[in-house]
C-alpha cells in the first residue's frame, strides 16, 4: 500500500513469443517522433514475460513507475532499455539490423516475409563481426547495457580449466629408468594461424565450422552437418487419435509453428501438437522424406564416426588391436615432461621418481601407483594371502567406479567370496557398496534435466554409452544422448585451442567427452561424465567429470560460450555439480587451473592449490593434467552439526 493508501496496480500480462515486437519497440521509441503504440509495447512486454522477466511497480510518491527485472537479476527503469538488453543477450541484433535495412524498402516488397521467418533466417552471420574478415566479435563496451547476475567475481571470460591449451604432443618413444626428451616444445606454436583460418571458414558459412554466434542445439548441429536443411518443414501428430497435425519450420533455435508463428523447442512443439509421448525426436518428422529427427541424429552420428574412421565412440579396443606392441610412454604421466623417467613393469606408464615421491630407483620389479593393489600397495599379493588353493591370488580386478585395483588374494583376506569377485551380467564389478551406489545413482540421473534457478535454465548429466551391446535402442535415448554430447563437444572446441596428442592421434577433448578407453593410463578416459547447462535446448556451459568413489572427483575441462559469460553460468553449473557430489558422499574435487585463472578458482570458487603431499595422496587415481597448469582442490566434506545440550 502506498500513494495515499492505494494498492499497487495489478500486472496481468501473459507471456507470448514475439521477438520482432521487442526490436520494433526499441526502434520506434528511439525515433524522433517518440510515438508510443500501446499494442506494440504490450507485445514487447509479453515477449519479455515469456523469457522469464519480472515486472513490478516502483512508488515515486506522485506516480507509479514500472520496473523490468531480467531473469539474471538486473533491473531496468524503462521498456526501451529492457528491450535493448533483451536484444543484446538473446541474439536479436541480426533482427534489428535487418529491420533497419528493410524498413526503407518495405513498400517495394510484393509479398512481405513472415516476421519470425525473417528473424531466424538472419542469424547466420555473427552480428558483431566484420563482414568477410572472420574476426571474433568484440565485447560490448557499455557495461550498463549488460544483464548482471550478481556474480561479477566469476571472471567467466576465462573460467576454462585449462584455458587455451594446445599442441598436446608427446615426443617419440624410447627404450626401468630411461632418458626422455626433455621439456616439450611450446604448446602455442602455430595455433594463431590455424585459429584465424577456422574463424575465416566460419564467417564464410562453412557447415563444418559453425558460427560462434549460432545457438548450440541439436537442430543447429544437424544443420551444420548437412543432415537437415534450414527452414525445412516438419510435422508432429498428436491427440488421442493421433490425427492432430502441427506443422512448422526448422531453424537452429527450434521450430516456428505454422499456425501461430511462435517459436518452440522440440519438447514444446511436441506438447503444442497434443502429443504426450515425451520423445520429440521420435515424433517429429520431416515432410520431405518422412524421416523422424531421431533418424536424422543417427545419420549424423554415422557420418561423424565414418570421418573418424571408427564404428563407435568407445573405440579403445580398436587402438588395442592397432597397437599390439605397447612401448613405454616417453614422458612422465604426472608432469607431462621428459627427462630421467622410471618405467612401470606392468603397464606402459612412465614417471619421474620425484613426481611420485621416490628418492631413489627401487630394486626389482616395480609397479606404478595405478597398477598396485589398493589393499597391500604391492605388485604381488602377500604370501600369506596367496596360501592354500587360491592359485589366482595375484590376479587383479579393477572397480568400475573408483578404478582402483585389487588382488584376488587381498580381497579374499578381507572376506570377499569367489562369487563376490566375479563381474555382474553387465560386466561391472564394484569394490564396495558405496561405489555401486554412486554408479547406480549416476546412471539413474542420465538425461534427466534439473531446473536451475530462473530463466528456463536446466542442468543435465550425460555419458556416452554407445557400444556393441546397446546400439539398438528403440526409444532413441542413446542417439539423443550422443547427439547432445556432440553439441557439448562443439562448445569445448569453440572455447579451447586444439588439445591433441599427435603421437597417438588423440583429440583429448573428444576422448574425455565420449569416455573413451585407451591402453595408456594417462590417455584412458573411461568413466567420464558430462554436465551441461542449457536454456531452451541451447547448450550454454559444459564440464567433464570423473568420480573415483567417495574419495576424489575431477573436473579437467570447463567451458562457457563467449556470449553467455559474466552471467553466473559457470557458477550455476559448478554449484549443481558440487551439490551432486556432496549427495554422493565425495570428499574432494580436483581440477587443473591455468596460471591466470588460479586466483579466480581460489578466491571465488573456494579452491586451493594442492601441496606435494596432497598430490601424492591422489597418485593412485589417473587424474587428467595439462602442461603448465596447477592442480587445485576443494573439500566437499560437510561440517558436522553441533547438537545442543
Amino acid at each position: 500500500m502506498s500513494l495515499s493508501g492505494k494498492p499497487y496496480p495489478e500486472i496481468n500480462i501473459e507471456g507470448e513469443h514475439c521477438p520482432e515486437a521487442v526490436v520494433e519497440w526499441y526502434q520506434c521509441s528511439a525515433s524522433t517522433d517518440q510515438r508510443r503504440d500501446h499494442e506494440l509495447s504490450l507485445k514487447a512486454k509479453k515477449h519479455l514475460i515469456s523469457l522469464g522477466w519480472i515486472f513490478s511497480y516502483c512508488d515515486k510518491k506522485t506516480r507509479w513507475e514500472l520496473r523490468y527485472k531480467s531473469p539474471l537479476g538486473k533491473t531496468y527503469i524503462s521498456l526501451r532499455t529492457a528491450c535493448k538488453a533483451c536484444i543484446d543477450h538473446n541474439n536479436l541484433l541480426p533482427l534489428l539490423l535487418q529491420s533497419s535495412s528493410t524498413s526503407n524498402s518495405s513498400s517495394q516488397e510484393s509479398q512481405p516475409q513472415s516476421r519470425a521467418a525473417a528473424f531466424f533466417s538472419s542469424i547466420q552471420e555473427p552480428p558483431n563481426s566484420k563482414k568477410g574478415t572472420g574476426s571474433r566479435p568484440r565485447k560490448r563496451k557499455n557495461p550498463r547495457d549488460e544483464e548482471d547476475s550478481g556474480d561479477d567475481d566469476d571472471d567467466e571470460d576465462w573460467i576454462l580449466s585449462p584455458n587455451r591449451v594446445s599442441g598436446f604432443v608427446s615426443p617419440p618413444s624410447r627404450p626401468r629408468v630411461v632418458a626422455g626428451g626433455g621439456r616439450r616444445r611450446d604448446f602455442g606454436e602455430n595455433v594463431n594461424a590455424s585459429r584465424k583460418e577456422m574463424r575465416a571458414r566460419s564467417s564464410c558459412g562453412n557447415s563444418d565450422v559453425p558460427s560462434f554466434r549460432n545457438p548450440r542445439t541439436i537442430l543447429s548441429w544437424l544443420i551444420d552437418n548437412n543432415v537437415v536443411a534450414m527452414d525445412a518443414w516438419v510435422y508432429c501428430r498428436g491427440g488421442k487419435d493421433n490425427s492432430l497435425v502441427k506443422r512448422g519450420k526448422l531453424n537452429r533455435s527450434g521450430i516456428v509453428c505454422h499456425c501461430c508463428d511462435s517459436l518452440f523447442t522440440l519438447t514444446q512443439f511436441e506438447a503444442h501438437a497434443g502429443c504426450n509421448k515425451h520423445h520429440p525426436s521420435a515424433t517429429i518428422f520431416l515432410e520431405e522424406d518422412r524421416r523422424c529427427l531421431m533418424d536424422c541424429q543417427r545419420q549424423a552420428l554415422m557420418m561423424i564416426n565414418a570421418k573418424q574412421g571408427n564404428g563407435s565412440h568407445n573405440n579403445g579396443d580398436e587402438h588395442v588391436k592397432k597397437s599390439p606392441k605397447r612401448e613405454n610412454d616417453s614422458i612422465c604421466s604426472i608432469c607431462l615432461n621428459g627427462g630421467l623417467i622410471l618405467l612401470c613393469d606392468h603397464c606402459p606408464s612412465s614417471f619421474h621418481a620425484s613426481c611420485i615421491g621416490l628418492d631413489r630407483v627401487p630394486d626389482g620389479d616395480w609397479f606404478c601407483p595405478l597398477c598396485s593393489c589398493r589393499i597391500c600397495n604391492r605388485p604381488e599379493c602377500r604370501q600369506d594371502y596367496s596360501a592354500g588353493e587360491n592359485h589366482l591370488a595375484n590376479n587383479v580386478i579393477a572397480c568400475d567406479q573408483c578404478h582402483l585395483k585389487f588382488h584376488f588374494g587381498c580381497l579374499a583376506s578381507r572376506g570377499f567370496t569367489s562369487l563376490e569377485m566375479e563381474r555382474d551380467s553387465n560386466g561391472n564389478w564394484f569394490c564396495s557398496e558405496a561405489c555401486e551406489d554412486i554408479f547406480c545413482k549416476l546412471h539413474d540421473m542420465l538425461e534427466k534435466p534439473i531446473v536451475v534457478g530462473h530463466g528456463n535454465l536446466t542442468w543435465t548429466l550425460l555419458k556416452s554409452i554407445m557400444d556393441s551391446t546397446n546400439n539398438n535402442d528403440d526409444n532413441g535415448g542413446i542417439s539423443e544422448m550422443e547427439s547432445k554430447l556432440n553439441v557439448a563437444l562443439g562448445v569445448i572446441h569453440e572455447c579451447f585451442e586444439p588439445i591433441v596428442d599427435t603421437l597417438h592421434g588423440k583429440d583429448i577433448a573428444a576422448d574425455v567427452m565420449f569416455s573413451r578407453e585407451y591402453w595408456l593410463q594417462r590417455l584412458n578416459f573411461k568413466g567420464f561424465y558430462t554436465v551441461i547447462l542449457e536454456r531452451n535446448d541451447e547448450v550454454i556451459s559444459v564440464a567433464n567429470t570423473r568420480i573415483y568413489g567417495q574419495k576424489v572427483a575431477e573436473v579437467p575441462l570447463i567451458a562457457t560460450r563467449e556470449r553467455f559469460r559474466k552471467r553466473g553460468m559457470c557458477r550455476a553449473l559448478m554449484k549443481q555439480l558440487e551439490k551432486l557430489l556432496v549427495e554422493l558422499g565425495v570428499e574432494r574435487l580436483v581440477l587443473p587451473a591455468s596460471p591466470h585463472v588460479i586466483e579466480t578458482w581460489t578466491n571465488s570458487f573456494g579452491f586451493a592449490k594442492m601441496t606435494e603431499s596432497e598430490q601424492y595422496e591422489c597418485l593412485r587415481y589417473a587424474l587428467v593434467n595439462f602442461p603448465d597448469t596447477t592442480l587445485c582442490h576443494k573439500s566437499l566434506k560437510q561440517p558436522l552439526m553441533l547438537l545442543g545440550a
